[in-house]
């Protein structure tokens, strides 16, 4: 596990529809120290390479659904957020809340629209698991500094929040970073099975990191 990043200074966040507290909470440096009451936090990174081409394809494939697609996951019914339908929410560099400039559409290089806030999606695991409807909190775009937060929007296993982030960070380095919290699904299981299925999410979410590898994304199409 890695120190806690700091957050991103230009944000979109949207909370509406959300079916568990603190949304927007993986942006937090603390969160690892101090978690939403009653979560399991966790962080975990992986070098990609280094260099401005490797974090342009990273970002591109993350914002995407590239983390996902390739590690197997179906991604489905993708309903995009928008502008006419939520503008979002600016942070300054001060943490003060700023109107919303009118967001561009920007495309990946195969003609997919990147991830905005507001963004729905169904998740489909591989092996009959169950699925589950997702939604983008909010988005990082910055010139070393891409990804976005991914919040459950169905109470249909462990609940919560993991922000997908790459980073081009200044020895030149790129990272996949991937953070969060969960708390037990909402139908009731509490011990060990409540720790089992917060294992497995966060397990899915470093196998989806690692997705972002090198030759991840080929692999997994031939396989």
């Amino acid at each position: 596990m890695s120190e806690a990043a700091e957050p991103a200074r230009r944000e979109t966040f949207v909370d509406h529809a959300a079916v568990y507290a603190a949304v927007g909470a993986s942006a937090a440096a603390d969160l690892l120290r101090f978690p939403p009451e009653g979560s399991t936090p966790f962080e975990d990174q992986l070098k990609l390479g280094s260099g401005a081409d490797r974090f342009l394809t990273a970002s591109n494939v993350l914002m995407t659904w590239g983390a996902q697609r390739s590690s197997g996951i179906e991604v489905v019914d993708v309903q995009h957020g928008g502008i006419e339908h939520y503008a979002g929410v600016v942070f300054g560099s001060d943490g003060t809340p700023e109107v919303s400039p009118e967001a561009d559409v920007r495309y990946g290089p195969d003609g997919e629209a990147f991830l905005t806030a507001g963004t729905t999606a169904l998740l489909r695991w591989p092996g009959g698991r169950t699925e589950r409807k997702m939604r983008v909190v909010y988005v990082t775009d910055e010139a070393r500094r891409a990804g976005f937060a991914l919040g459950t929007a169905d109470e249909a296993g462990v609940i919560g929040e993991t922000a997908y982030v790459v980073e081009h960070r200044e020895d030149d380095t790129v990272w996949a970073v991937a953070r969060g919290f969960y708390w037990a699904p909402a139908s009731g299981l509490f011990g060990l099975k409540a720790r089992a299925a917060i294992r497995l999410a966060v397990r899915d979410t470093v196998h989806q990191l690692a997705a972002l590898a090198p030759g991840a994304a080929s692999e997994q199409k031939t396989s």
